[in-house]
């Protein structure tokens, strides 16, 4: 529920209206919704303690939304991703969304370079769609703090 709220809350800013009156257009679809609950359920089956992410690519360019045209990354994602550190590269594409910075916004924090004392266990990778000049993968390192 806290992802939900976070991103009510970005979105309550950039709308100037109160939490409760939000209203989400793409988040309320439902693969954000699967996306946000299935996240929630991996990291508690899991028991993942610990959520640490690099830099945070989110993409370049305008993308077309319930608004109407609007700058990469999306305002709702740029709230989201403050205190974190970003950059943009690459196609013309929302590489980060508002979900994604979500779930990045409640559940991780940042680490410039691996913690000394992460022992990786596995690692990993979720492939896109969308065939780029640059890999549209996710990496996940696995393992425990020594």
């Amino acid at each position: 529920m806290a992802i939900f709220e976070n991103l009510a809350v970005a979105e309550g800013k950039i709308h100037n209206r109160p939490t409760d009156e939000v209203t989400f257009h793409e988040v309320g679809a439902v693969d954000s919704i699967v996306d946000i609950v299935g996240a929630a359920i991996c990291l508690d089956y899991l028991s993942i303690e610990k959520v640490m992410v690099s830099r945070i690519n989110t993409g370049t360019g305008f993308v077309n939304c319930a608004h109407g045209l609007i700058p990469i990354p999306a305002p709702a994602t740029a709230e989201l991703l403050c205190g974190f550190s970003t950059y943009h590269q690459g196609e013309e594409k929302e590489l980060t969304t508002p979900t994604g910075a979500a779930l990045v916004h409640t559940l991780a924090t940042y680490e410039e370079t691996m913690p000394k004392d992460f022992l990786v266990e596995r690692i990993a990778y979720g492939a896109g769609f969308w065939d780029l000049t640059i890999p549209n993968v996710l990496r996940v390192y696995w393992g425990e703090m020594t």
